[in-house]
């Protein structure tokens, strides 16, 4: 019966840690491949929304190198958000090494903890009033209604839209150096009148462009019947891609409109230089030789959290 009783401690003190994470326990998207970055789980996000995310973050990290980790987590337990989010932020390294132009969304629903906080080279964009202003009318009115995804969404949105607004400094888009940004910082005036950021229906346009755009680069031509139906169905790896060199792939497309089976040896990128070895704050940025890494980049702490 002893032996019973201390099986069944341990089994609810399993469960009950369940979803419980730390920042060394958080699953770092950059093991599934460099075009990862949400880390989702609990299953909080939706497979459709998953994509939505990675690929509104890819589009960014393309135009500005301004890379976004998503977090959303079930429970963190009695750790401070603010806490959580400066360590993780660190130990992954998030946005490039020297420039820092990294943001960490942080999403805690048993707590219902909302934290942005941000990397030292965007401090001048994404100031911590921007931060709050987004986090209070962009995501807290989605959270709480209980839309999650369309809060979490809403407030990329709106991160993406400051980062590439004309009125980003230039060097941002091109990063030459966008080091030592509070210079550009706005003077803290609560009077002034709020930016006005991407209505809804803007954000799911772009979205869907970019999901279409996507979709029609994965179709060719089918050799037999000569018509742009072939769809890609699976890939096999050949060559794995490094940092020096790019890799290739055999990729078998199947046409929807005659079922001709053809497959096609394509080459793949390379993988984007990044500082895997050297993350921010003393922290090593986990990951398989198989996915990819943040850049290296570091935070003093500045962004802006709430509850909802």
């Amino acid at each position: 019966m002893k032996k019973l009783l201390l099986l069944l401690t341990i089994f609810l003190a399993a469960v009950a840690q369940a979803g419980t994470y730390t920042p060394s326990s958080v699953p770092n998207p950059k093991n599934q491949g460099q075009d990862f970055y949400l880390s989702n789980p609990d299953g909080i996000i939706s497979e459709e929304y998953e994509t939505y995310i990675n690929d509104l973050s890819k589009d960014l990290y393309a135009k500005t190198l301004v890379e976004i980790a998503t977090v959303a987590l079930e429970s963190i337990g009695d750790m401070d958000a603010f806490d959580f989010s400066y360590e993780l932020f660190q130990r992954w390294g998030i946005g490039g090494k020297g420039k820092n132009t990294g943001v960490l969304v942080l999403f805690v629903m048993e707590s219902h903890d909302i934290r942005i906080m941000t990397g030292t080279g965007i401090e001048g964009v994404l100031t911590d009033a921007v931060c709050s202003q987004i986090i209070r009318t962009q995501m807290v009115p989605w959270f709480r209604d209980g839309e999650y995804e369309k809060g979490l969404l809403a407030g990329l949105g709106a991160i993406y839209q400051t980062c590439t607004d004309d009125d980003v400094p230039e060097e941002l888009q091109s990063v030459v150096s966008v080091t030592n940004r509070g210079q550009y910082a706005e003077e803290d005036n609560e009077d002034e009148e709020e930016p006005s950021w991407l209505p809804w229906p803007v954000i799911i346009a772009i979205l869907l462009g970019i999901l279409i755009l996507n979709y029609f680069a994965s179709i060719k031509r089918c050799p037999k019947c000569n018509k742009k139906k072939a769809r890609r169905t699976s890939a096999q790896t050949l060559v794995h891609a490094t940092y020096s060199h790019g890799g290739q792939e055999k990729v078998t497309y199947t046409c929807k409109h005659c079922g001709h089976v053809f497959t096609v040896i394509e080459n793949t990128p390379k993988l984007r230089d990044s500082s895997s070895s050297s993350s921010g704050g003393g922290y090593r940025s986990g990951g398989h030789s198989s996915g990819g890494s943040w850049g290296g980049g570091s935070t003093s702490g500045g962004g802006a959290g709430s509850k909802w």
